[in-house]
């Protein structure tokens, strides 16, 4: 299911292996995200994928060796560690409720 959203932690501005990263990847890495966000990641070729990251096939190729190599993705574009960190449901009401 797509959503319009999707968690991103403050963590990002301290993880070292995320600011290991030029701020060229991060901002790839991010795209990515968006792209699973809307569930079109799993769907696209890696042409498409370098298209919406609007960059090269071989620039992609960099960026997925890169990306492979630092445990963010696998070789199928699966972002490791998404599920652990997106909740399938946040519904608020208890928590509104209590205050």
């Amino acid at each position: 299911m797509a959503y319009p959203w999707f968690r991103f932690y403050a963590e990002f501005l301290h993880d070292p292996k995320v600011q290991m990263l030029s701020e060229v990847m991060q901002r790839r890495y991010v795209m990515l995200m968006c792209l699973r966000c809307d569930c079109t990641l799993p769907t696209l070729e890696d042409h498409e994928i370098a298209y919406s990251l609007r960059i090269t096939e071989d620039e992609l190729a960099k960026t997925k060796n890169l990306f492979m190599e630092k445990g963010f993705i696998n070789s199928d574009w699966f972002l490791l560690n998404w599920a652990k960190r997106q909740v399938k449901s946040d519904y608020s009401a208890p928590r509104v409720a209590k205050h």
